[in-house]
C-alpha cells in the first residue's frame, strides 16, 4: 500500500531565524547598555538622597527640640552603628546619628558624650550612598575659624554653639550630586544649593566638594 505525502496535512513551524536572533541579541544589548547606567544612577541619587534627607530631620529634630523643651539638644555621629554614643571621627557620621536632650552640655571641641542622665529623642541609621560626610563649624562666622567639628548643640533659644557652618555630602563619582546643608547663624538649616549654581556651597559661599586644582 502506497501512501501519497503529498496529500498529508502539514503544519507550518514558525521561529527565528539565526539573522533574527542575532538581531534581537544586538538590540537587547544596546538597550540593556542604555537602561543599566540611568538606573544606577537613579538609584545613587535616591541614596544620596535618603542621607541628605536624614540629616535634614536629624537638626530640625535637635533645634525644634531645644526650643520646645528649654534645654540644651546634641546632635553627634554614632560611634558605631549599633552604637548609642557619639563618635569623635569624621568618617563617624557615617555609622548614623544620634539626637539626644544633652543635659550636661559642656564637652570639649573633639567630641560629645551621651550621659547617664541624657535622653535620647531620635536614632538614625548608616547612610545608604557612598558619599563622605564632613562637619565644619566657625566661631565667629568666617572661614578662618573653620574647623571640622564632631557634634553640634541646639541651645534653649535654637541657636546653635556653632556660630555657623555647614554638613558637606562629597559624592567622589559625581560632584554634582553632592549636597551640603548649611547652619546660619539663628541656627536655622538651609539647603546649600543656590540657584544658579551647579555645585552646592558652604555656609562661607565656597564651592564644596570641587578640588581646588
Amino acid at each position: 500500500m502506497s501512501v501519497d505525502i503529498s496529500r498529508m496535512d502539514t503544519k507550518n513551524q514558525n521561529g527565528f531565524t539565526l539573522i533574527e536572533m542575532l538581531i534581537a541579541l544586538a538590540v537587547a544589548a544596546i538597550l540593556l547598555g542604555i537602561g543599566i547606567p540611568s538606573f544606577s544612577g537613579a538609584i545613587k541619587n535616591s541614596q544620596i538622597s535618603a542621607d541628605y534627607s536624614q540629616f535634614t530631620q536629624a537638626l530640625y529634630l535637635a533645634r525644634s527640640q531645644s526650643v520646645k523643651s528649654n534645654s540644651p539638644v546634641t546632635v553627634c555621629p554614632k560611634s558605631a552603628p549599633d552604637s548609642k554614643q557619639c563618635g569623635n571621627a569624621t568618617e563617624d557620621w557615617k555609622h548614623g546619628i544620634i539626637v539626644f536632650m544633652d543635659f550636661e552640655p559642656f564637652h570639649d571641641v573633639a567630641s560629645a558624650t551621651v550621659g547617664v542622665e541624657d535622653e535620647i529623642v531620635g536614632l538614625h541609621g548608616e547612610t545608604r550612598s557612598k558619599n563622605t560626610f564632613v562637619a565644619i563649624g566657625s566661631i565667629d562666622r568666617t572661614a578662618n575659624t573653620a574647623t571640622e567639628r564632631s557634634f553640634i548643640t541646639y541651645r534653649q533659644r535654637g541657636q546653635a554653639n556653632w556660630a555657623n557652618g555647614s554638613f558637606i555630602m562629597c559624592n567622589a563619582d559625581d560632584v554634582e550630586l553632592s549636597r551640603v546643608l548649611n547652619i546660619a547663624p539663628t541656627g536655622d538649616v538651609r539647603p546649600g544649593r543656590p540657584s544658579g549654581s551647579d555645585y552646592p556651597r558652604d555656609i562661607f559661599n565656597r564651592e564644596a566638594c570641587v578640588s581646588s586644582s
